[in-house]
């Protein structure tokens, strides 16, 4: 036989028609296995109690190298039962097995049904129609089922033993081309199912040429191989024809009956399979999609790493471009606020100083004003003392005087109205003098509330200089206000001690005038008449005193409030700032800590989310996920390897750094050496100019001397010359004239020699002064060299202090980072030990499940291999030995023999 559709097998994923049609042709039947059972000559029947004891059939005894039968089934019999069966068939079993579960018991029940027919004697032709038409086996001898052009090598169906065979085909094609439950390929008995037993009719006696009589599935067979058996059992074929209708009849019946239950069980296993051909088509889809799932998977964490390192990188670069605008910020803000603060601070001053002239100005006015009391009271005290000196005066004339008295009554009234005068004279100075106290303690009155003023003005401007310092931390300005208080303090305090002591001046005055009035009072009691005036002025004198007393009481009252109240405000003050100063850092730290807090909930969002579709997609992540591990180690170890570069790259910008400070010291160390060179150098040249000028100077002065010295001597010769010309005019004229000519020759040669010499002192004097210009600007480029210097030194500290600032920023942003990692690394292994976790229960219970499944299927499918094995065995041996030797009369106890390994070639 040969393969049926040789290009698919039995794999149960192949996809086919839920529905098929219930008949077929008889070219498109399954692989079929028959026996000619006429060739055997035993009147077609299996039952041993229709036949004579005594009785032997003749047995045609044909030879092998005539047939090459015996030799061919000995060699595919020993083959079949020890072999094992190819790994085609063992993975189409297992395909297989998914769907014999439901056929199992029907299997069963066939296997033992045919096993009766076995032992009742019946001869069958064992048919099997294959349950998928797509597969094939491993049997050489299988009939296709194709054509007719695949078969031109069988014998013609004239010459056939069984004249039923087109019904029998008819019959095998009309049964539904469905997939039976337990089908294997390459075991003919596998599916029991659609054995069916026929009867063949009897045939007329001529002798034919056969098929061969057995035929194994796994027996290699030539297309010339022809077997002709001549039959001589024709005649006792008549006599049986009525025994054998009636068993035809029940055939039929059972036939129809195997026929409609056939039906019905194909009809359900349709059913199930158009269910599992559902469910495959659902688990395709649902694979698609998980694939589908797991590339999207893959792409958008794929996309989420290239994001999260862009938003890494973006986040370094804002952080650093925020880091240089904030630095330009703080030096743009820091200059605004230094030349704020000078302008301000110079209003301040010049406030100040307005302020101070102010109050000077009303200090002096206040200096004359008790000045001019000063001389009014001097003014007082002299004219008390001229009083006192006419009343002792008086006084000692009244004793004087008292033995007449009644002579002089009219000298006494005289100066009682003398003294009366006086009295009132005093008591108008009095009165003047009480209204230029009220004035006094007016003016005083209104310089407190100026000072009050004063001090409320520079109360409000140190809080002004107060918030503004809070702003800028420039302990100068703080300090040059703190003095400038303290100077304000000090002319304050001065300017009160000054009016505490011309109190205390006045109050003295007041007592003397009081001790006066008081030595008055005990010379003056023998007059009646003048003590009212008295103690009209001691009343108003103590009233004086009172009110000084209280006015005083009340300064000092006012003064300790003041002083309170300006200390109470300085705290309040200072309390204010520093609250201020604390609420702003608080709010900092507060806006800081909030942003923290929303990028820890965003993060926390980021990661619930990521969790959350990662737990959804959990059971989508099978296949790749050691993929996707492996990637992240590799990403991880990237960033490792970055994070190291950075950390070198730090390193090396360090040691640049230290490398430039040691550059920068070594060059501050040049530049001031260099430094004290030039100054030395200057420092020299400016000495040695001080002693040139000096040498200069006096020998300026030497020769002005000798100028001086010469010019005299220049006019006395002259004179000299005069005289002697005047004199010996008459006589020696010649004599004269060449001496005065020689000498004026001289003068004037000593004159030009002097003059030349002063014009190199000139010039020399302003090469030296051109020199000493020239260090003068040496001096100052020097000077100019140091200030910068120093500025540059001040910009180094402020940008020490910003690299200290950046640095600790730095720190800062690395130790986030490094958080930053230990969480994502955190959430990462968790997240690997959820997943490894679910993955390995998953893949224990699919294993658990599958393996148990596999090991029942495979301990089935063995088992029931093994007892189709034997079954055939014992089918074919029994027939074989039906053949070679006889039927065994089994009844009796005998078992059916054959002899096959003894059969001998010729």
């Amino acid at each position: 036989m040969a393969r049926t559709h040789s290009s698919y097998t039995a794999s149960p994923t192949r996809f086919r028609s839920p529905q098929r049609s219930p008949a077929r042709r008889p070219s498109q039947d399954g692989s079929q296995y028959e026996m000619d059972l006429d060739a055997l000559g035993l009147n077609s029947t299996f039952e041993s109690t229709e036949l004579d004891g005594s009785y032997e059939p003749p047995v045609d005894r044909v030879d092998t190298s005539e047939i090459e039968g015996p030799e061919d089934f000995t060699m595919n019999m020993t083959y079949w039962m020890t072999a094992d069966l190819p790994l085609a068939q063992i993975k189409s079993r297992k395909e297989a097995n998914t769907r014999k579960s439901v056929a199992r018991m029907d299997a069963m029940q066939e296997k033992s049904e045919l096993q009766d027919t076995i032992e009742e004697g019946d001869q069958a032709v064992v048919g099997e129609s294959s349950t998928n038409p797509k597969e094939y086996t491993a049997s050489p001898t299988i009939r296709a089922n194709g054509t007719t052009a695949d078969r031109e090598y069988s014998t013609p169906a004239s010459e056939r033993s069984m004249e039923n065979d087109e019904k029998v085909r008819s019959f095998l094609s009309a049964l539904p081309d469905t997939d039976m439950e337990g089908a294997l390929t390459g075991t003919p008995l596998l599916v029991n199912k659609q054995s069916f037993l026929q009867i063949p009719r009897p045939s007329p006696p001529k002798a034919r040429s056969l098929q061969a009589t057995v035929e194994d599935y796994d027996t290699p067979r030539k297309p010339t191989q022809e077997t002709v058996i001549h039959h001589t059992m024709a005649t006792r074929e008549a006599n049986e024809l009525n025994a054998i209708s009636s068993q035809i009849t029940d055939l039929q019946s059972r036939l129809e009956l195997q026929e409609l239950a056939a039906k019905t069980r194909i009809t359900e296993l349709e059913t199930i399979l158009s269910y599992t051909r559902s469910e495959l088509e659902g688990a395709r889809t649902d694979n698609y999609r998980h694939q589908e799932r797991l590339t999207s998977l893959e792409t958008s964490m794929e996309r989420q790493k290239a994001e999260d390192e862009a938003a890494r990188s973006s986040m370094e670069a804002q952080s650093k471009a925020r880091e240089d605008a904030l630095g330009a910020r703080m030096q743009a803000f820091e200059e605004e606020m230094r030349l704020q603060n000078l302008a301000k601070l110079q209003m301040q001053r010049e406030d100040f100083e307005r302020q101070l002239k102010t109050q000077k100005e009303s200090k002096q006015l206040v200096d004359v004003e008790v000045e001019a009391k000063g001389q009014a009271l001097e003014k007082m005290q002299s004219e008390l003392a001229q009083l006192k000196q006419s009343n002792e005066s008086a006084l000692n004339n009244m004793t004087i005087n008292r033995s007449g008295e009644g002579r002089h009554e009219e000298n006494a009234s005289n100066e009682q109205r003398r003294l009366a005068e006086q009295l009132s004279i005093v008591q108008t100075r009095a009165d003047s003098l009480n209204t230029q106290l009220e004035k006094a303690t007016m003016g005083m009155k209104a310089a407190r509330e100026d000072a009050q003023r004063n001090d409320a003005m520079r109360t409000a401007a140190e809080s002004k200089c107060h918030d503004h310092a809070l702003r800028v931390s420039d302990l100068e300005a703080h300090v040059q206000t703190a003095r400038f208080e303290l100077e304000c303090a000090q002319a304050d305090s001065a300017a009160k001690q000054q009016l505490f002591q011309s109190n205390l001046d006045l109050n003295s005055r007041v007592r003397t005038l009081q001790a006066e009035l008081d030595t008055t009072r005990t010379r003056l009691t023998s007059n009646n008449q003048q003590s009212a005036p008295v103690t009209d002025l001691d009343s108003r004198i103590k009233s004086l005193q009172t009110e000084l007393e209280t006015t005083r009481t009340d300064l000092a009252f006012k003064d300790q409030q003041i002083l309170r109240y300006v200390e109470s405000q300085e705290q309040f003050e200072q309390r204010l700032n520093a609250s201020q100063g604390r609420i702003e850092g608080l709010e900092t730290t507060i806006s800081t800590l909030r942003q923290q807090l929303a990028e820890a909930h965003r993060d926390s969002a980021k990661v619930r989310t990521d969790v959350e579709r990662l737990e959804q997609d959990l059971e989508e992540l099978n296949d790749r996920l050691q993929d996707a591990r492996a990637e992240a180690s590799r990403r991880v170890i990237e960033v490792e390897k970055r994070v190291s570069k950075v950390k070198d790259s730090k390193l090396e910008a360090e040691e640049k750094l230290k490398e430039l400070q040691a550059q920068h010291n070594d060059l501050t160390e040049e530049y001031e050496t260099t430094m004290e060179d030039v100054r030395e150098k200057a420092e020299d040249a400016v000495r040695k100019a001080g002693a040139l000028l000096v040498q200069e100077r006096s020998e300026k002065k030497r020769v002005l001397k000798d100028l001086k010295k010469a010019k005299e001597e220049a006019e006395k010769l002259r004179a000299e010359a005069a005289q002697k010309i005047v004199e010996d005019s008459t006589s020696n004229d010649d004599t004269s004239t060449s001496m005065s000519t020689s000498e004026a020759n001289e003068k004037d040669t000593e004159i030009s020699n002097l003059r030349d010499i002063i014009r190199k002192q000139v010039t020399e004097m302003k090469l030296l002064k051109t020199e000493t210009i020239t260090l003068k600007k040496e001096n100052k480029k020097l000077i100019s060299a140091s200030d910068s210097h120093s500025d540059l030194q001040d910009t180094m500290a402020a940008l020490e202090s910003q690299l200290t600032s950046l640095r600790t920023k730095n720190s800062t942003l690395e130790a986030r980072l490094e958080a930053q990692e230990s969480d994502f690394e955190a959430v990462n292994k968790a997240m690997d030990e959820k997943l490894a976790a679910m993955l390995s229960k998953l893949m224990k219970e699919r294993a658990k499940t599958v393996v148990g499944k596999r090991d029942g299927q495979w301990v089935e499918t063995v088992g029931k291999v093994q007892t189709e094995k034997e079954l055939m065995g014992k089918v074919l041996l029994r027939q074989w030995g039906r053949e070679e030797i006889g039927v065994a009369q089994e009844k009796r106890g005998e078992r059916q023999g054959y002899a096959y390994q003894y059969v001998k070639r010729s």
